[in-house]
């Protein structure tokens, strides 16, 4: 009877605990600041709590409303498909890092080892994507642990390519190689000829070339295969998700490619735009030295996969562009300010802008009209 009563008493016992912790957890739910959004969810006053102008005409539907609130609640970021058009052309600033920014395509401060040649690595493959993919590359720079990019992306150009075209594009993005590093020219006539037998494969593979994603993950992944061999690790190399910045007219591209450029002498690694190594900048101006006629010729990209482009004109010619860039210079890299014409100083708030990360620039009408259109609330900066 005493072992009965005990273990009565012991299961009572219990039973209070456990009611006692439910009780504590739902008071404890009622006051986190989730709980605490979900009430403001009915109120109609409290739209631009989740990223939305207070608008009783254009109530925003639920589905936004439910993923403004998720970024909101737990830090999620805003989807690819939503920063990236699918459907229209358009210019776009891109920056991957390496993880934990580590210095792992320069001079390790810690370790002394030297990876600068790691940055050639990346720029040969960004012209060997570049030339395979529906992109044109307008301006980079390869930094000890993050890269810039400016390219101009048509996601519709992928339909107008021919079976052919499209195996050969596949094939020049990742040709068979041999042992010693040599293309391996029987397995490219197997592989052309295994891809041109699948239909399915092609439709994947015009996909895939269509993709700005899928440029950013192929450019980064032998560049992470190759220095995980030399380090003998594993891992990643390069941080999952990289930013993009929508360019919407002409002086957002320009600033821009100014600010990639630029980031050397920012940096303090580079004096001059001419010593700025592994920039578009000091690629032009090596090609310049072999064809001065570039000098008086507009900017053009340096890489494209497109055969034929549609992007925005740049009516500024390479000298007239070195000419700003070395104005802007002193700006970039802290030194006093010079007295500059109008023309210059609106180059240098421009590019100051491009520094702020922002999802979209441009004018404030091109701007509030990107915006709305993805139902994102206007906290960009405009030019202008």
């Amino acid at each position: 009877a005493e072992n009965r009563d005990t273990k009565e008493n012991r299961d009572t016992r219990n039973n209070g605990e456990r009611i006692g912790t439910r009780a504590r957890e739902n008071r404890d739910t009622r006051n986190t600041p989730h709980a605490t959004h979900l009430s403001r969810i009915t109120a109609r006053t409290r739209w631009t709590t989740f990223g939305f102008e207070a608008c009783s005409q254009n109530k925003p539907s639920i589905s936004n409303l439910a993923a403004a609130f998720l970024r909101h609640a737990y830090g999620m970021t805003t989807p690819r498909h939503t920063l990236v058009d699918s459907a229209a052309p358009c210019f776009y600033h891109l920056v991957s890092r390496c993880v934990r920014r580590s210095w792992l395509c320069g001079t390790d401060r810690r370790s002394r080892r030297n990876y600068e040649h790691r940055r050639q690595w990346l720029v040969d493959r960004l012209h060997q994507l570049s030339c395979a993919y529906a992109i044109e590359l307008h301006a980079y720079a390869v930094m000890s642990n993050h890269f810039h990019l400016v390219v101009y992306y048509d996601p519709r150009a992928g339909a107008n390519w021919s079976d052919g075209e499209l195996a050969d594009r596949w094939i020049a993005a990742s040709p068979p190689r041999t042992k010693d590093g040599q293309t391996d020219d029987c397995a490219t006539a197997l592989m052309r000829a295994e891809i041109m037998a699948d239909q399915h494969k092609l439709e994947r593979i015009r996909c895939q070339l269509g993709s700005l994603s899928m440029f950013m993950k192929h450019l980064k992944q032998p560049i992470a295969r190759r220095a995980n061999i030399e380090d003998g690790c594993t891992g990643h190399f390069f941080e999952q998700r990289f930013y993009s910045g929508a360019l919407l007219n002409e002086d957002a591209v320009l600033a821009a490619m100014a600010y990639v450029d630029l980031n050397p002498i920012r940096a303090q690694i580079a004096e001059s735009i001419k010593s700025s190594r592994y920039t578009s900048a000091a690629e032009r101006i090596d090609q310049a030295s072999v064809h001065p006629e570039l000098l008086e010729a507009y900017l053009a990209p340096l890489a494209s996969g497109l055969t034929e482009s549609a992007g925005i004109v740049l009516p500024l010619s390479l000298s007239n562009y070195l000419s700003h860039l070395d104005q802007l210079k002193g700006s970039a890299s802290g030194s006093s300010r010079r007295t500059v014409s109008d023309k210059i100083e609106k180059w240098r708030q421009r590019v100051a802008i491009l520094a702020k990360k922002q999802r979209v620039f441009g004018t404030s009408e091109l701007v509030r009209e990107w915006l709305s259109a993805r139902g994102l609330q206007m906290r960009e900066v405009p030019f202008g």
